[in-house]
Order: structure tokens, then C-alpha cells, then sequence
């Protein structure tokens, strides 16, 4: 899942970019003081709460199917990998 916050991050700053906004101004429009709570999201260090993304799509026009794409192929490869261990652990016993 590391590589989807990445990927997330790289979004809300191209967006973020686009419509020239600094990381506080952004910040304020979610609610807080700061903009380390947006700069942790554009560096990956964190996973965006989903009403948070939400917040994101409408504030800096990122399309929503991209961002379901994002998160869909992330938790598929998640759950297929988390399968096949399941599925490894039974063979092995």
C-alpha cells in the first residue's frame, strides 16, 4: 500500500499545482493550521482517509475515476497477494 500513498501524493500535488495552491492554503481549506498534514499526504508518508480524498477531488478537480482506479488496483493486487499466501500456507502443511 506504500506505493498507492505515493502515487495519491503525486496526484493531490500535480492537482494542487494546477490550480496554484500552497500547501497551506490547501491545508486551511481542510480544516487545519498547518501544511504538514498536506505535505505528509504528498510525500506518501501517510494513507489519505477516504473522506479526506473526497474533500481532495472536489477542492482541487482531481477526477474521481482516476482516483478509484488508484485505490481499485492497489486493494486487488493486495487481495491476490494476501490470497496466494493463504493458499501457499495450506499447501505447505
Amino acid at each position: 500500500m506504500k506505493k498507492l500513498n505515493i502515487e495519491l501524493g503525486h496526484l493531490v500535488k500535480e492537482y494542487r499545482n494546477k490550480k496554484a495552491m500552497t500547501q497551506l492554503e490547501l491545508s486551511e481549506k481542510l480544516g487545519y493550521d498547518t501544511p504538514q498534514f498536506v505535505s505528509i499526504i504528498e510525500r506518501g508518508l501517510a494513507k489519505v482517509p477516504l473522506n479526506v480524498l473526497g474533500q481532495l477531488i472536489v477542492l482541487l478537480g482531481i477526477p474521481e475515476r482516476k482516483v478509484t482506479k488508484l485505490l481499485t488496483t492497489a486493494y486487488q493486487l493486495e487481495v491476490q497477494k494476501e490470497i496466494a499466501t493463504g493458499k501457499t500456507k495450506v499447501v505447505n502443511s
